[in-house]
């Protein structure tokens, strides 16, 4: 894909994405207006914590592992049979788990919050068996999503979440008042049914679920068979930091898991959106090219999506650490969300951001192995990761309490990140080190000295209501971006310049 197409639709996904985490914010403001850093907000978040990791588990190995056996049995015109018979067979797995898990729920929430007993405990357990069904239908989502990009189709998968958000927002709200949270998780499985049925309409015209045999022998089942438990694995093995930080969160005082699921929520929001749109884009382009051996153009794409992934990111790590406080308190400081709870929020913030670049990279060469047909790499580097975490929160757990477990996922993903582009360069050979370095050290500089304009900036905000602080914030914020922005125009960042020379050929055409 060429550095045009890929810098416009990552740039209309992400446009996409902004939107729909605009509105996850909105649904996570109104869980913590409604019900705050309680016991029964830790008990939802406990409840919705395995549902999540089998979601990112399913979604992200049907994704990786489906498209590149679906290209390459589409243009031997086999596709629309071999994926309506991952459908059915995908969909029959998801059932019988689902089952399981509803039976195994007591089980499971003593294994995931050993912390919890009494009330807390029965509400958790009540709660996962109303969430385990959803797990059907999220699946069946990132099928519907992997087979649209293949399609390049990226707008349907990327407004999923808009009906789903919009749900939950309403049942905290509403059913939150007379149902209490259970009003909220019946609303969540709701929102969860509506991420799949979005994506049906577009499936369809691409002649899916026509009437037709379904080919149980192709020999694509066996391919993805192959290829998708090391990212089942893998993508479990990765969502169980989340559990590991609830397991020790729930081994603190209350609220704590509250708090770091509140940051948690703002510190991966640069990942939801530009780093997941920059996947979206990017992944379909590795395959296409490791298929055709273009290993060169391979490499290139690989760098160029990493390079974006610096200059993107890594101002707002650092904005993110600076401005802690007057986020949490522009987000979620109303209601049942207090003052003490947004400190207790901003300082597991602060940590967790620290981690934030790794898991763009790391995310980023996960898919160039996956495009490349090898899932076991990212699942070992993956397991380790998941270990260090269990080690740093064990260490850090008492001088930091909950600011330990968010700096222990951030260890753990900064040393995985080091590790797994060691492997990568290993299999592959150099992949443009040199100048990724140079982009991450211009990037670095210029942070900072938008790091040292926005610390000054902060001492003239002077707080109100909502509007009030939005509006200093969002000038502050501008204002950093701008000197950010003007600072690797002046170190000549080669990412910036690209997205330059586009913008001046648009307006040229004009």
């Amino acid at each position: 894909m060429s550095d045009r197409n890929m810098l416009k639709w990552t740039g209309i996904v992400t446009v996409l994405l902004v939107i729909s985490r605009l509105l996850g914010f909105v649904r996570e403001t109104a869980i913590a207006y409604r019900f705050g850093t309680s016991a029964v907000t830790d008990a939802y978040l406990v409840a919705a914590v395995i549902p999540q990791i089998l979601f990112m588990a399913f979604n992200d190995a049907v994704k990786t592992g489906f498209i590149p056996v679906y290209g390459e049995y589409h243009r031997q015109g086999e596709g629309n049979a071999f994926a309506r018979t991952v459908y059915v067979l995908l969909g029959a797995i998801l059932i019988l788990t689902s089952f399981v898990l509803v039976l195994a729920a007591p089980l499971v929430v003593r294994l995931v919050a050993p912390g919890f007993g009494g009330e807390t405990y029965g509400l958790t357990v009540a709660m996962s068996r109303i969430l385990m069904p959803g797990l059907v239908f999220i699946g069946l989502s990132g099928l519907s999503a992997g087979l649209l990009h293949t399609k390049k189709n990226f707008v349907v998968p990327a407004i999923v979440a808009f009906p789903s958000n919009l749900i939950v927002i309403a049942a905290a709200i509403f059913f939150g008042v007379r149902f209490g949270i259970v009003g909220l998780a019946w609303g969540t499985f709701i929102g969860m049914i509506t991420q799949f049925l979005i994506q049906v309409p577009a499936v369809a015209r691409q002649g899916i679920f026509k009437r037709d045999k379904l080919l149980w022998k192709h020999p694509g089942i066996k391919k993805m068979g192959v290829l998708l438990p090391p990212v089942i694995l893998g993508g479990a093995a990765l969502e169980l930091k989340s559990v590991v930080d609830r397991v020790f969160g729930s081994l603190l005082p209350e609220g704590s898991i509250a708090a770091l699921n509140f940051s948690n929520r703002i510190y991966l929001l640069p990942h939801s959106i530009l780093i997941l749109a920059l996947l979206t884009v990017i992944y379909p382009t590795l395959v296409e090219l490791h298929v055709e051996g273009k290993i060169g153009e391979f490499k290139d794409t690989l760098r160029q999506g990493i390079g974006l992934v610096i200059v993107s990111i890594f101002p707002m790590m650092v904005g993110l650490v600076v401005l802690r406080v007057e986020i949490v308190r522009l987000l979620f400081e109303r209601g049942a969300f207090d003052v003490s709870a947004t400190h207790s929020t901003a300082f597991a913030l602060a940590f967790y951001s620290l981690g934030l670049v790794g898991v763009g990279w790391q995310l980023m060469m996960n898919r160039a192995f996956y495009a490349m047909k090898d899932t076991v790499t990212p699942m070992i580097v993956t397991i380790v990761l998941v270990v260090l975490n269990i080690f740093f929160n064990w260490i850090l757990i008492g001088p930091l309490q909950h600011g330990g477990i968010a700096l222990g996922t951030a260890l753990s993903i900064n040393i995985g990140t080091v590790l797994l582009g060691y492997l990568l360069r290993k299999k592959i050979g150099p992949f443009g080190g040199s100048r990724i370095f140079k982009t991450l050290w211009k990037s670095g500089l210029a942070s900072l000295a938008m790091a040292a304009v926005v610390t000054v900036g902060r001492n003239y905000l002077t707080g109100g209501g909502f509007s009030r602080q939005a509006l200093e914030i969002g000038i502050l914020i501008g204002v950093g971006a701008a000197v950010y922005f003007a600072m690797i125009y002046l170190l000549g960042v080669e990412e910036l310049q690209a997205g330059l020379r586009l913008i001046r050929r648009r307006k040229s055409r004009v």
